[in-house]
């Protein structure tokens, strides 16, 4: 009877998961419903409003973050010349009774630990409760206003006072200092155009916002296509660790975390959830090996014996990626955190790389999920090394490019929408003569389209 009741069980679980006849009626949440929301309002004429607001809580947010980076600073100062005065005064050999021993020393670097933690703790329980009061005050304004413009179809009076100053999408700063665009087509019989662009500049200066009012039409732009088939990602390249606490991560959470995200979980609560996710992943993979290697030992007759792969299925492997979703971040809605290790640095890597897979599933992904719009690095790193040579940029550039290129190819196959945009980051401080050189290899590959010029 047992085993009865796991069919029923399983057939059930089948049919409503796979048959919409059948499935459970379509429930929505609090999120979808805000979204929504949100979405009519940044369409209307309340979006400079709306703008002006997220801009102010912006504003209160950097506010607190340089006060905690101004008191920082001074407190390392400090800190810095008591050890040196005291190690001075504990090591000077001609003042012997000045009474300062090692036990001093240790003594004085943990009091200023503590002090430092101390500082620290007091400003992320600040950050945290202004991030939170920010939330609920704003996603209370926008739910209220929205139904007072729906009721009376006018703009409401009093609810929060509109900024006087005007602003243009002509007043977007350049991030970049090299830059280089084109437009091409591919396909062989339903040709699509794509717009390429090679850009020198640190990745996460792409993501933050500009000062003052120059913001403005930075914020719109990605807000009008927070909710939309129009989403923009940046690939970031990282360890095997789900973490933020060191390099890109860390930055990358010290950015988010200056200003209030209103639409998704934290990038803490995301990453937590990848981590949940990844120990779903690892039995996954673990039953996988372990089936194949027993499907290649019956078609072996069971004469040899197939060894499991030595890979840590508890780590992400190279090549592997997951996703953090952003609404405070400049014109990037979505973060694709790709795990590369020390072998990206191989001069002679080739096209099965895993890095170079991982590429192909990114694109892939974006296309299935609306982004129609990615950034990625090149040379795939964002810092340059004493290993990247002339001839290595050129190889190593020449290989993405056509791999890029082939994938890009595969899109009108893998369904979904095809990405538009597509940029190729370079590190900052890339020579400007490679920067021109790299330029013109891609205008060979891919055969930029030129205009037609009359005779």
């Amino acid at each position: 009877m047992s085993d009865l009741d796991t069919v029923v069980r399983n057939w059930n679980t089948a049919f409503t998961e796979e048959v919409l006849e059948f499935a459970q009626p379509a429930t929505v949440n609090d999120s979808e419903v805000f979204g929504d929301v949100y979405h009519s309002l940044i369409h209307s004429p309340l979006s400079e409003t709306l703008l002006q607001l997220e801009a102010s809580y912006a504003m209160a947010v950097e506010t607190v973050c340089r006060e905690r980076d101004a008191r920082l600073a001074d407190m390392e100062a400090r800190h810095n010349k008591e050890m040196t005065e005291t190690v001075a005064a504990a090591t000077n050999p001609k003042n012997p009774n000045m009474g300062v021993s090692e036990h001093d020393v240790n003594a004085l670097a943990g009091h200023q630990i503590d002090e430092k933690e101390l500082l620290v703790s007091k400003f992320e329980s600040e950050l945290a409760t202004l991030h939170q009061d920010q939330l609920r005050e704003f996603r209370g304004w926008v739910m209220t206003v929205h139904e007072e413009y729906k009721t009376s179809n006018s703009i409401p009076q009093g609810v929060f006072p509109r900024s006087e100053s005007s602003f243009s999408m002509s007043s977007q700063p350049e991030v970049t200092a090299l830059q280089e665009s084109f437009t091409i087509t591919l396909g062989a019989q339903m040709k699509q155009m794509h717009n390429l662009r090679v850009s020198a500049a640190n990745v996460l200066d792409l993501c933050r916002y500009s000062s003052g009012e120059e913001a403005l039409p930075q914020r719109l732009q990605t807000s009008m296509s927070l909710y939309s088939n129009n989403l923009c990602g940046v690939v970031l390249l990282t360890d095997s660790r789900v973490q933020c606490m060191t390099g890109l991560e860390a930055e990358l959470a010290e950015l988010c975390k200056r200003s209030t995200e209103f639409h998704f979980p934290i990038l803490e609560n995301q990453l937590d959830t990848v981590k949940n996710d990844l120990k779903k992943a690892t039995v996954w993979r673990q039953e996988f090996w372990k089936k194949k290697a027993a499907t290649e030992a019956q078609f072996n007759n069971g004469d040899t014996e197939v060894e499991m792969p030595k890979k840590d299925f508890s780590v992400l492997q190279t090549g592997d990626f997951y996703l953090t979703r952003h609404s405070n971040l400049c014109e990037t809605h979505i973060v694709f955190h790709m795990v590369v290790d020390n072998t990206v640095e191989d001069g002679n890597i080739s096209s099965r790389h895993p890095v170079i897979i991982g590429m192909r599933n990114v694109l892939k992904t974006a296309c299935l999920n609306d982004v129609t719009s990615l950034t990625l690095p090149l040379l795939l790193g964002h810092k340059m090394s004493e290993k990247m040579t002339i001839a290595w940029c050129m190889k190593r550039a020449e290989l993405v490019f056509k791999c890029i290129k082939g994938f890009m190819m595969e899109m009108g196959g893998w369904g979904g929408t095809e990405i538009k945009t597509l940029q190729f980051l370079l590190p900052q401080d890339i020579d400007q003569d490679v920067f021109v050189k790299l330029t013109s290899m891609l205008s060979t590959i891919f055969r930029v389209s030129n205009p037609i010029r009359g005779s």
